[in-house]
């Protein structure tokens, strides 16, 4: 969860965030890369919920820092609190380099991207690091939802891929996210055409569905990852509410 989502959270984590989750877990698991140690960062990684999810798995030698210029004084002084053991939070930016990079739903944050990127390449990886990104997909479905993220941008596939490779990062493996929530928003961006949203609306902090909605819509969120998983092991690529891409840092 993002930071600025924080305020309004209800509770109960948002079935797109768990569904991305378990996805990006999952492919991490199937491409081996939790097993043995390694130094893991993970780049505006908000509240931290999915690097706890991820220390969870990960080998007790490993080491994972979580970094947000947004912690305040008293993020940074829980981080020693229940379920953020063996993780370490950080709101500058870190030293040191890398074994393993995650820049999930952060790039459209940052409003010169292209240097942003190559800077965390340059500065952040060791030789042969693998980097995980994902990114709000396709421009044309920029909505009042991106406003209230306070995204710059949303990414086609080939946009992303190329500032990706242009940083020196070479793209493994690639695919869209949520193709079920794709005509949803696709319905959105021409809603808000013709009637613009006057006022923005919280992001997934503000989650109020009950158990039963919360747990049906959960599951076939998973179920579309599953697809996606399967789709791009066949090196399909079928587009989606969002694009990610694991890539690996060859070295200097």
């Amino acid at each position: 969860m993002d930071l600025v989502e924080r305020k309004g959270f209800l509770g109960r984590r948002h079935p797109w965030e768990v569904a991305r989750a378990e996805f990006f877990l999952q492919l991490l698991t199937r491409r081996g890369l939790l097993d043995g140690c390694g130094d893991w960062l993970d780049v505006g990684s908000g509240d931290a919920w999915f690097g706890r999810q991820l220390r969870r798995i990960l080998p007790r030698e490993a080491e994972l820092t979580c970094w947000d210029i947004n912690y305040t004084p008293e993020d940074l002084a829980s981080a020693g609190e229940s379920g953020y053991e063996s993780i370490t939070l950080v709101a500058e930016r870190p030293s040191g380099r890398f074994d393993r990079m995650l820049m999930l739903d952060v790039i459209e944050h940052v409003e010169n991207d292209v240097e942003f990127v190559q800077s965390a390449v340059d500065d952040l990886l060791a030789d042969g690091a693998m980097v995980l990104v994902s990114v709000p997909a396709y421009q044309a479905l920029f909505s009042s939802h991106d406003k209230s993220l306070r995204h710059y941008r949303r990414y086609s596939p080939a946009t992303c891929r190329r500032l990706l490779e242009q940083a020196g990062l070479l793209v493994l493996n690639d695919g869209g996210l949520f193709h079920s929530l794709l005509p949803v928003r696709v319905v959105q961006a021409l809603g808000e055409r013709v009637r613009p949203v006057k006022s923005l609306r919280g992001g997934i902090g503000e989650w109020p569905g009950g158990k039963i909605a919360t747990k049906v819509l959960t599951r076939g969120l998973i179920m579309d990852g599953k697809v996606s998983l399967s789709l791009s092991s066949r090196g399909i690529a079928l587009p989606g509410l969002s694009y990610w891409a694991l890539c690996r840092f060859p070295g200097t």
